[in-house]
């Protein structure tokens, strides 16, 4: 689950590969390189020559637009918001939960999701696959917006992960020495002006330090802007593991994460996992009550309820107005590391 997390100096690492030769270019009739940053016949884009569009121009409010690792379509993973939709969930005319969603789980190796408007049970998706098998290590811990995009983070880079498949692609490579943090989070209500736009989030366990992560930065000071800490000044409470952040209603969004005394779990007060309130804003955290868990590494939202995953293999709901977590099932064989879920989840109306 956690420890490196992005840096987003790093160059878009998912650049076209190779190409000329590729049979599924048919359209290439004049043998265009697809990866040299020039628009050739047969491409809609290449690297990033984006011929001038943006994520507007394919009906999104803001964000990166990206170009396929074909040079035959747009990559609008990274756009966010939408415009002139009236069926979006987000706009502000008509905001309308989903009927369902799904809570997607991480062991080291392996994705699973749990679809609680079906059963409790989890389900595995498969072992990751792709390139990160080949060149890293273990995903510490996976985020989803609000289209469903998934990504995950692993000790070299940063990837987008198949909801369907498990394989994953390369998004960001991480330089060397690149912080260390124990949470990933797609979290909303952090920008004032646009509350519904998601911002990646991550959480140090060091010193319980709320950072957000910008896309657009050049410099490592505009890449991890920090927004406060959970106790401030005395930092007594730390990551135990995860964050999540859904919208709830029209104007409404709830970010929660999972706290540990920073001394331990051996003092009074401190013997299991806090479940805890963010503001978005600062990182301040309202502490809601303890857990009756330890070591709540992932987290996910569905319905009125947060669902907590542990590094011992238990899967718990913890009720949001008390913190108290009810066990579900043991799977003594896991170990789980991360999880998350859309950022417009199924809400209990």
């Amino acid at each position: 689950m956690k420890t490196t997390l992005l840096t987003l100096i790093c160059i878009l690492a998912v650049a076209c590969t190779s190409p000329s030769d590729d049979e599924n270019n048919t359209s290439n009739t004049n043998n265009g390189t697809c990866g040299n940053s020039t628009i050739e016949l047969g491409e809609l884009c290449d690297s990033a020559n984006l011929a001038g569009q943006d994520c507007t121009d394919h009906g999104f409010a803001s964000g990166v637009l990206q170009c396929s690792a074909n040079c035959q379509s747009f990559d609008t993973s990274w756009c966010e918001g939408v415009l002139n939709n009236t069926n979006n969930t987000n706009n502000t005319n008509n905001w309308v939960p989903p009927t369902n969603s799904r809570i997607y789980v991480n062991t080291e190796s392996t994705l699973y999701y749990i679809d609680p408007g079906v059963s409790d049970e989890m389900v595995e998706v498969g072992d990751f696959n792709g390139v990160c098998t080949t060149v890293d290590s273990a995903f510490y811990d996976i985020a989803v917006n609000s289209r469903d995009v998934m990504i995950g983070i692993a000790e070299l880079a940063l990837y987008t992960i198949d909801t369907a498949t498990a394989e994953c692609t390369v998004l960001y490579q991480f330089p060397t020495n690149s912080p260390h943090f124990m949470a990933l989070s797609y979290v909303k209500g952090v920008d004032p002006l646009n509350p519904t736009v998601d911002k990646l989030i991550g959480a140090s366990a060091e010193d319980g330090e709320w950072v957000l992560i910008d896309p657009y930065g050049e410099t490592m000071a505009t890449i991890f802007v920090s927004l406060g800490y959970y106790d401030p000044p005395d930092y007594e409470y730390v990551s135990s593991g995860d964050i999540i952040s859904v919208q709830t209603g029209l104007n409404e969004f709830k970010t929660y994460a999972t706290l540990k005394c920073k001394s331990g779990y051996n003092d009074v007060d401190c013997e299991t996992d806090w479940l805890a309130e963010i503001d978005p804003e600062t990182g301040d955290a309202r502490l809601i009550g303890q857990t009756g868990f330890q070591r709540i590494f992932a987290l996910g939202y569905w319905g009125d309820k947060v669902y907590g995953f542990t590094s011992s293999g238990e899967y718990i709901v913890m009720d949001v107005d008390t913190g108290a977590g009810t066990l579900v099932h043991e799977y003594p064989e896991l170990s789980f590391w991360g999880a998350g879920n859309t950022t417009i989840p199924y809400v209990v109306q």
